[in-house]
């Protein structure tokens, strides 16, 4: 157990604050657009999500990894969601299985039966069963941490509203996370209490459109200041990914990025932590 920090506590009650001040009843904005008052926020204030759990400690996407990155100190998860041939979704990032797993073939021509027989063996330690996302979400049960969850290039466009429905019936923090406008739709009409995240990369990038956006999801070299500051300007957070130097979190720290997407959460943590024990420059 991390004991908690000056700092941290600061953080704490102010995010307790934020979430009186955006209550049902007062809310004016989506429900993740967290905290976006700029002046208040303390040093550190920067979420660290676990990129497919830690998987420079276990292998990715694995409970093994979910649980690394927990006892590392990230704040949040991110993971990616498929469903299989009999619609169980599961959390794998690669629409085959053959880059980590001892099998060949689309997750989704596998039903969850067989899917369960193979193991991620590219990773750290022992290999590991692929788990479904019922896995993770009873996992976090009792816990504050938020989960990213992407919804990646699901076979049955159906299958997005399933997978929204099960997360919002969890209770866990979870974000409606993807690439892809319609699945957001799809996922945001089954659960509209669910916040909205679209993740946009270098080489693509949809609309949003209309979607009722907290939060865009950027590849780093997409965080500029300009951006950040046109989508806290709309009372949007913005996260930024994958990054896992110090030079990139200080980069997006000093862009103002609300989220560090990253492979070691671990070491992003102790990063910020040991930055904000820092005597640190005045406004």
């Amino acid at each position: 157990m991390r004991l908690l920090s000056p700092t941290t506590w600061k953080l704490a009650a102010s995010v307790l604050l934020c979430s009186a001040l955006t209550s049902p009843a007062a809310a004016a904005v989506p429900a993740a657009a967290e905290p976006l008052h700029r002046d208040a926020l303390p040093c550190g204030h920067q979420r660290v999500a676990g990129h497919r759990g830690s998987p420079r400690s276990a292998p990715e996407n694995t409970m093994a990894s979910f649980r690394a990155a927990v006892r590392e100190g990230a704040d949040w998860l991110e993971t990616d969601v498929l469903t299989t041939k009999d619609g169980v979704p599961v959390l794998f990032h690669d629409p085959t299985v053959d880059r980590v797993t001892d099998g060949k073939g689309r997750v989704q021509d596998y039903t969850y039966e067989q899917l369960s027989r193979l193991r991620v063996t590219v990773g750290p330690g022992p290999a590991q069963p692929i788990p479904k996302l019922a896995d993770l979400l009873d996992y976090l049960q009792g816990t504050r941490i938020r989960l990213l969850m992407e919804i990646k290039e699901i076979g049955r466009p159906e299958d997005a509203a399933v997978i929204a429905r099960m997360a919002a019936e969890s209770g866990i923090q979870v974000d409606l996370y993807s690439f892809y406008t319609q699945h957001l739709r799809t996922a945001h009409q089954a659960a509209p209490q669910l916040p909205v995240t679209l993740i946009q990369g270098s080489w693509y990038a949809e609309d949003p459109g209309d979607l009722p956006l907290a939060a865009v999801s950027l590849e780093a070299v997409l965080v500029t200041p300009e951006r950040v500051k046109a989508e806290h300007a709309r009372h949007r957070a913005v996260y930024g990914w994958t990054v896992d130097d110090a030079a990139s979190w200080q980069q997006l720290v000093d862009r103002e990025a609300d989220t560090i997407i990253t492979d070691t959460p671990g070491a992003a943590r102790s990063w910020l932590d040991q930055r904000c024990a820092r005597p640190q420059p005045a406004a």
